[in-house]
């Protein structure tokens, strides 16, 4: 069963939200070559073309999407409980009380009636493109003596994986299954074009080694992030 998907309504706050993300990971990548600066998503367009999607089955919930994350542990810490729940607790209103923490690996979601989950089939080949920004630094005769500025201009992302949308009492979780022999990564493939100096001067384009090292930590992130047990929770309204 396929339905369209309105990809329009991707707007301003999740593209924010999903270069966050990417922001998030580039600068926590260790090591990083000693040649390369930070890097940083300057610009993200989702484009206008959607990807495909297939449902190939209808679930029960993984029993992991119930158990708590480090998020709900940070969102759960203890808290002064209301008055009224203080009297829903104890029966008077006592000194202030504290709401127990949820710990990771403990159930932090019950389960509902109406709880179910979909399996679909994605697959993308649109006008996405990304523009991420950087510097190489020549660390001779001293560390970080000169750098260069780098702009990495990606396009044509083809992208193939099973994805898993589960419908918990409030929230909903999002991840990938591992991609299919012989695929290692579910970002299939994609097309860079490399920038290195001012624009306004002599500009270095192709730059083997680090579009090479761009690609890998780009998969990466795709792969650590998003493929299950790793997943994506959201506030279901």
């Amino acid at each position: 069963m396929s339905f369209q998907i309105f990809w329009e309504k991707l707007d301003r706050k999740v593209v924010l939200s999903v270069q966050a993300q990417l922001n998030s990971f580039f600068a926590s990548l260790e090591p990083r070559p000693s040649f390369l600066g930070e890097i940083s998503v300057e610009q993200l367009d989702f484009g206008s073309v959607p990807p495909q999607f297939e449902i190939i089955d209808l679930t029960e919930p993984f029993p992991e999407f119930y158990l708590a994350t480090e998020d709900d542990v940070v969102s759960n810490a203890p808290r002064p409980l209301s008055p009224d729940t203080q009297r829903s607790y104890f029966g008077s209103q006592a000194d202030t009380a504290y709401q127990t923490p949820v710990l990771p690996g403990e159930l932090a979601v019950e389960r509902g009636e109406d709880d179910m989950q979909l399996v679909a089939k994605v697959e993308y080949c649109g006008d996405m493109s990304l523009i991420l920004r950087t510097e190489l630094q020549l660390n001779y005769p001293a560390s970080q003596f000169a750098s260069l500025p780098v702009t990495l201009h990606i396009t044509r992302i083809e992208f193939s994986a099973t994805a898993v949308i589960a419908y918990l009492p409030g929230r909903i979780n999002l991840c990938f299954l591992e991609p299919e022999p012989p695929h290692t990564s579910l970002l299939r493939s994609f097309a860079i074009r490399t920038e290195v100096g001012d624009a306004h001067q002599h500009v270095l384009k192709n730059v083997e080694k680090l579009e090479l090292f761009i690609t890998e930590q780009l998969r990466q992130a795709i792969d650590d992030d998003f493929v299950f047990p790793s997943y994506h929770s959201f506030e279901a309204f």
